[in-house]
Parts: C-alpha cells; structure tokens; sequence
C-alpha cells in the first residue's frame, strides 16, 4: 500500500519529508542504536537536505547515530557537480554532525567490482542476513525510473544487492528492485507538471512498466510526497 502527501510547494515537499525522517529516526534509534539510510539525487532532494542542515532540525536529529548510504551514483568523481555524494555533502554533509558515511564509488574503473563492493558494504553494517534500510530516499524521472533503475533495463530482473549500469551515460552504480524493497520506509520525493502523467501511470494504474511502480516494500511503509504540480491529473 502507498501513502501519498499531496503539497503545495516543492518546500512543502521538502517540510513534509523532513517531518517523515524525524520521527523514523528517533524510531530507529530507539530500536537498533542506528539510522541507516540511503540518500539519493535531484533538485527535491537537495530542498530537503538543505531544510535538514537548517538551525530547525540540526539541532535535533541524533546525526551521530546516522549510517547514510546512496541508492544510485553516477559514474563521476566525488567532486563533481553531477555527483548525487556532492550534492549531499554540499546541502546536508558537511553541516551535521554525521560521522559514518558511505559512498558508491562510481568513479571507479571497474564499475562492476565498485557494485560488488558496495554490496559487501551494505552486508557488513546493515547487520546479518538480508540488508534493510531504515530509510531509502527516491526521486522519479518522467520516464518511471527511479534510483538508476530504467524501463526495460535488464537490472530490473537482477538478484544481486548493488548492479553496475554500463550500458548508460553516464555510467551508474545503482540498488536493486530487492533492496528497495526490503525497507522499513521508501520516501519518494515527486515535484513538476512534466512528471503528472507518470505519477498517475504509478500510483492510479500501477503501471509495471515503469520501476518506479515496481518499489512497493512487503513489511515496510512506501510514501509518496508530491506538489500540486506532480499530483495534478491523480483523483
């Protein structure tokens, strides 16, 4: 089942989400001494880490007890300006206090050792077994993709933790379908008119062929925030 938040500004969107990840991380850290969460990239994304960096939650995040991860990189150095790491560090990172934070290394030569590192990453501090996420932060693109997961691209199919993109420009290190959806909470983050209609493809008809309506966690909270924009042509 989804949750949608309808707003009226990308702030909105920005003050809602905000909201969303206090009260999962308080709940979080309550219950595992950690909040483990994947960030991810976009104008909405960076609103948000912006409003987080700001003096009214800085202050009360438990920023120490925060593992943050990412669920999609380009193939860019970590300078970069298309880099989803910069992005971050540059409206949230470098303001709080976080202390354990986990890059994709997509600028690596070998993008498919850079995902099967990552995915050892993930094994080695998200506890025993199976992954889970706290929090997984999601845009989606006109087109219905989400994270670096395309229409039709074979790494919708795959099995593994962390697939290399090589056959894009850029290139990307993405999570996979399994991941995504074996979290406590996926957030999506959705704003403009250009992206309406796939809202509606998602959420009204559940359209397979876009991955983002292929991100529906089993025993975990999956919420939509959307502008009015976005939200525009869903009843």
């Amino acid at each position: 089942m989804r949750d949608i938040i309808i707003c009226e500004t990308p702030d909105d969107v920005a003050d809602a989400a905000a909201d969303l990840i206090f009260e999962s991380q308080t709940q979080a850290v309550a219950a595992r001494g950690a909040y483990r969460v994947a960030l991810c990239g976009g104008a909405t994304p960076r609103l948000l880490y912006e409003r987080l960096a700001s003096d009214e939650w800085r202050e009360v995040m438990n920023w120490p007890e925060w593992e943050v991860f990412w669920s999609d990189e380009r193939a860019v150095s970590p300078e970069h300006t298309d880099s989803h790491y910069r992005l971050a560090y540059d409206a949230l990172l470098r303001e709080v206090a976080v202390q354990n934070v986990w890059r994709m290394r997509a600028e690596a030569a070998a993008l498919g050792e850079a995902a099967d590192e990552y995915a050892r990453t993930l094994r080695s501090r998200l506890g025993p077994g199976f992954p889970v996420f706290d929090t997984i932060l999601l845009g989606m693109g006109s087109d219905g993709h989400t994270a670096s997961l395309f229409p039709g691209h074979r790494v919708l199919d795959s099995s593994a933790l962390v697939e290399a993109v090589e056959d894009m420009t850029p290139r990307r290190l993405t999570l996979t379908l399994p991941v995504l959806n074996g979290a406590r909470q996926v957030i999506f983050l959705v704003t403009g008119a250009e992206k309406a209609e796939r809202v509606r493809d998602v959420l009204e008809h559940n359209d397979p062929r876009f991955p983002a309506a292929q991100v529906l966690p089993e025993e975990g909270t999956c919420t939509w925030i959307l502008d009015h924009e976005a939200a525009r042509l869903i009843r």
